[in-house]
């Protein structure tokens, strides 16, 4: 259902809710949504005077139920990892996974975050990331399970309408760009689709959006 007001005491939109934990909109989207059991919407909500369907809408309590589930699941003790010999070492993540004395699966389930957030090049057929950021990204996972789950997801996130794709073609500036993919993430679309829309991949799209958060 679609409410044609600015508030709900009730329901929350993801980017509203983001401000009160202390994450950012496409954090919540990227990282949050997908996981296995996380809310869906509670129905939409259409700013005053706005046209289109409008931005979806959480159930407030069952966005706090999850997290604290979710800071449950993560307080429970877990190994960690020290970062083996130098830090700014480029290794593959095999190498890496050999000196932590772990499976390759261990790091390769992550490998789209490691994309995303590691410094790393391609060398031949190969992909070098610095040692330091994949373990420290490998400390900082969700719990057990749920990292792998939520990047599967990501990935199958849903193509975009074609009005969808225009809408961010004819965004005007970066700022109504951002406003608009946020949207779009949070209504279950994939980064990839988006970037698709407008020439970019799948990271090109996230790393616009934190940009846009330091600007």
């Amino acid at each position: 259902m679609t409410r044609d007001d600015d508030e709900d005491s009730g329901t929350i939109t993801l980017a509203e809710w983001a401000k009160e934990v202390g994450r950012t909109p496409e954090h919540i989207a990227i990282r949050w949504r997908p996981t296995p059991g996380f809310p869906r919407p509670a129905g939409r909500r259409r700013r005053l005077g706005a046209r289109g369907p409008g931005e979806p809408v959480y159930d407030r309590d069952a966005l706090e139920t999850w997290l604290a589930a979710w800071e449950e699941a993560r307080a429970r003790p877990r190994r960690r990892y020290e970062v083996p010999g130098d830090p700014d070492e480029m290794r593959t993540l095999n190498a890496i996974a050999r000196l932590l004395g772990v499976a390759g699966k261990t790091l390769s389930q992550y490998r789209q975050t490691f994309d995303a957030h590691a410094e790393h090049r391609d060398h031949g057929a190969r992909t070098l990331y610095r040692t330091g950021d994949v373990v420290n990204l490998l400390n900082d996972r969700p719990g057990a399970g749920v990292a792998s789950a939520t990047e599967r997801d990501a990935r199958r996130g849903r193509d975009l309408t074609d009005q969808e794709a225009a809408r961010l073609q004819a965004a005007a500036t970066p700022g109504e760009w951002a406003a608009i993919a946020r949207d779009l993430l949070a209504d279950g679309a994939s980064r990839p689709s988006i970037g698709r829309a407008v020439g970019l991949t799948g990271n090109a799209v996230e790393q616009r959006l934190r940009d846009h958060d330091h600007m």
